[in-house]
């Protein structure tokens, strides 16, 4: 359907390519630069309900962090009269779901290759905490050259962040419903897409949903406790493996599902693996394996069914020469391949190689991405060729780097950290952020002593490892007593609260507090610290008394008898980004400094 030419900001509409329950989705065309893009416009219907307009603000928000091959890319967004948008990729080659509606089941093969994507795309916004929990067919787009890629994250909801929709609220659609969203216990986690991928495959494999039901209460009833028919019921050509993967992505229990979309990843490569090429059911059933062709219980029945399958043997001819007979000839073959492929054995590696540097020396979060893929795939096919030790270095220094962007995203949302490496390393960058490197130091080495030096840990004991080494390396002075480079803290603190400079003041105070509370031998300088946090209380209260008239709201802020947001220019400015969490800072007040006593004592003579 075409539009009128509608000019929306700097963009030019030119057809509706969809619609949902918060907007429309428009092929656009910046005016300046040409640029084809895909436009996600707010409904005027939506735009006046509060929770809509929040989630299409967290939307733009969740899209615009995660960066991924396999997610549709979101450029930003932006607002015109009462109208707002988000500027995306434009992927021109349909969805998911008008492909099965067009041809039908799909190959296994193309089953997997795009379950392998969307398992991609999926583990990396669960690292960011994210949950989809609509990931339909019609949200799964396809390029033009096949890639998948996931969009519509406007009920995805940020695990530990804030939430948009009431507690037991069932959002997704009901075709696709994890049980978990049905019932509203246990909550909705990563293992609630996992379900959903179920359906999906189910889908592309069969050419129909798990559950087909005339209504919306028996679909739900049918996906809070019917078991799904089985894969290989329907399509005779299904590998068993892929058959046993798909039913345990749609167990009722989430805990009996794959642990996460990474593990559904490598046991779609292991059907890969597995299976020869056309194998299927009938071939499982032949060699007595678990199958839904039904082959008969008698012993004789069974093996007039294999012979049928094999078909007749060839009767036997005369002895021919040796160097005419079948295990000849292949010895010759095998001989040939063997040598041409350890002529091109280093040529293949270099090749890869060469295709993994400039990735790696990129800053594009893409190119990472598929510089780990070739450092794989050199691994594995060289594990002990010439660039193999770079390429496992290189795995290394990918792995550290998303380790440190999990801790951050974790930490900004207020999120639990993964490992108990990530809070030993959390708690080691806290002092190295506060100064004191000498208890960075042995907290780092502590995790190097501590912690396996394999599996899920190894990324953060690399980085314990590299920071060492670099505050070791600093040639700054280290403060070898901690009681002298608190002293001097506390004197920065006082300095900076006779300057004026409260909130730099507090920070210090609070950072000593928070950091040496447990530690009894500093307990009288914290002590010293939290009377200074006390005495700049009193002093706030002091002034609030004295000066009651309210101080006006800062410039640019809602009113503050607003609680949400009215129309959408405000929503979208002031919505709250679930991934980040600014600290609240107080504004600098000027006051006359206050007189203090002398401190001429160590700290080893204040009481206790």
């Amino acid at each position: 359907m075409s539009t009128d030419q509608r000019r929306l900001g700097p963009f030019v509409l030119e057809e509706k390519l969809g619609a949902g329950g918060m907007g429309e989705v428009y092929r656009a065309t910046h005016v300046e630069t040409r640029r084809v893009v895909a436009l996600k416009v707010l409904s005027a219907k939506a735009a006046g309900s509060k929770r809509i307009v929040a989630r299409f603000a967290r939307e733009l928000e969740i899209l615009k962090a995660l960066k991924h091959p396999h997610i549709v890319r979101c450029y930003g967004g932006g607002r015109h009269e009462n109208e707002a948008y988000l500027v995306m990729d434009l992927v021109s080659g349909g969805s998911l779901g008008s492909l099965v509606r067009r041809r039908g089941r799909l190959p296994w093969e193309t089953v997997i290759e795009y379950g392998l994507q969307i398992c991609d795309g999926l583990a990396y916004a669960h690292e960011w905490g994210i949950v989809h929990r609509d990931l339909t067919p019609a949200n799964l787009l396809l390029t033009e050259d096949g890639q998948v890629k996931i969009a519509d994250f406007g009920i995805a909801r940020v695990q530990f962040g804030k939430r948009l929709t009431a507690t037991k609220h069932t959002l997704g659609t009901v075709a696709y419903m994890a049980p978990e969203q049905i019932r509203g216990t246990p909550s909705v986690s990563h293992r609630t897409d996992l379900y959903t991928l179920g359906c999906v495959m189910f889908e592309m494999l069969t050419g129909r949903l798990p559950f087909t039901c005339d209504s919306t209460a028996q679909m739900l009833y049918h996906h809070l406790g019917e078991p799904p028919p089985r894969v290989s019921s329907l399509v005779m050509d299904c590998p068993i493996w892929l058959d046993h993967l798909v039913n345990q992505l749609l167990e009722k229990d989430p805990l009996k599902r794959p642990h996460d979309a990474a593990a559904v990843a490598q046991a779609l490569r292991e059907v890969q693996e597995k299976v020869a090429a056309g194998a299927g059911m009938a071939g499982h059933a032949a060699s007595g394996g678990p199958s839904a062709l039904k082959v008969p219980k008698e012993k004789e029945d069974q093996a007039e069914v294999r012979k049928l399958l094999k078909g007749k043997k060839r009767k036997k001819g005369k002895k021919s020469p040796f160097y005419e007979r079948a295990w000849f000839l292949a010895a010759c073959l095998l001989l040939t391949v063997g040598l041409g492929a350890w002529f091109l054995r280093s040529e293949s590696e270099s090749k890869l190689f060469a295709r993994t540097e400039p990735l790696m020396a990129s800053a594009d979060p893409m190119d990472r991405y598929y510089a780990k893929t070739y450092c794989e795939k050199l691994l594995e096919e060289f594990p002990n060729g010439e660039y193999a030790p770079q390429a496992r270095q290189y795995l290394d220094n990918l792995a550290m780097e998303n380790a440190e962007r999990v801790v951050a995203a974790r930490l900004k949302i207020g999120g639990k950290l993964p490992s108990e490496g990530a809070r030993l390393y959390a708690d080691a960058y806290k002092y190295e952020q506060f100064g004191d490197r000498v208890t960075a130091i042995e907290k780092y080495q502590s995790m190097v002593d501590l912690l396996p030096d394999e599996g899920d840990e190894r990324p953060y004991v690399n980085l314990a490892r590299r920071q060492i080494a670099a505050l070791t390396d600093d040639k700054t002075e280290l403060a070898a007593d901690r009681a002298a480079f608190l002293e001097a803290r506390l004197k920065d603190a006082d300095r900076l609260d006779e300057e004026g400079k409260i909130v730099e003041a507090r920070s210090l105070w609070s950072s000593i507090v928070k950091l040496y509370g447990d530690n009894r031998e500093l307990r009288p300088l914290v002590k010293r610290a939290q009377q200074r946090l006390a005495d700049d209380d009193g002093e706030s209260k002091e002034e609030t008394a004295a000066k009651p008239a309210e101080r006006p709201a800062p410039q640019g802020a809602p009113p503050i008898e607003q609680t949400g947001a009215r129309d959408v220019n405000q929503a979208v400015q002031y919505a709250p980004n679930p991934l980040e969490q600014p600290p609240v800072n107080r504004p600098y007040r000027t006051r006359r400094p206050r007189a203090r006593k002398a401190t001429s004592e160590s700290a080893e003579n204040l009481p206790e």
